[in-house]
């Protein structure tokens, strides 16, 4: 039996630029989840048969653009709070990016500029304050190998 080689969570990290030159880039604490999806918006035209007109014809689609968005939750870490409001208080995009680790060894990672979308604290009685974050791409995100 040959198992599939999978990754920890440990090792699926979201990582924000500070910004200086050369950028050092450094994960809030805090999420228990997180994510980057990629999403690409398509046109359709549709397509006859001239051949048979009255055939039904096909959807043809091209790809019209492309974005990303990171999302996470978790515990609101006290120290990270002050870095979520800095990029709640401002309409500069960022530089985030999202690494892959498997077993000590950076795999490789995605990199953008973002902007942050949303930011929400929820607490209820008994349990600790909460935090749901997302990130909206502001123009190309790319994956690079280790």
């Amino acid at each position: 039996m040959a198992l599939a080689a999978t990754f920890r969570f440990s090792g699926y990290r979201v990582l924000l630029g500070d910004g200086a030159d050369p950028e050092v880039f450094a994960a809030p604490c805090g999420f228990t989840e997180r994510s980057i999806s990629f999403n690409r918006e398509l046109s359709e035209t549709n397509t006859p048969d001239c051949a048979d007109e009255d055939a039904p014809s096909w959807l043809e689609r091209d790809v019209t653009s492309m974005s990303a968005t990171i999302n996470g939750t978790g515990v609101l870490e006290a120290t990270a709070l002050p870095i979520w409001l800095g990029l709640l208080n401002t309409t500069v995009s960022f530089n985030a990016r999202v690494e892959l680790w498997r077993e000590g060894v950076k795999v490789g990672h995605w990199q953008g500029a973002f902007a942050l979308e949303s930011f929400e604290t929820s607490g209820t009685k008994g349990e600790r304050v909460q935090v749901t974050v997302s990130m909206q791409s502001d123009g190309v995100v790319a994956y690079t190998a280790a």
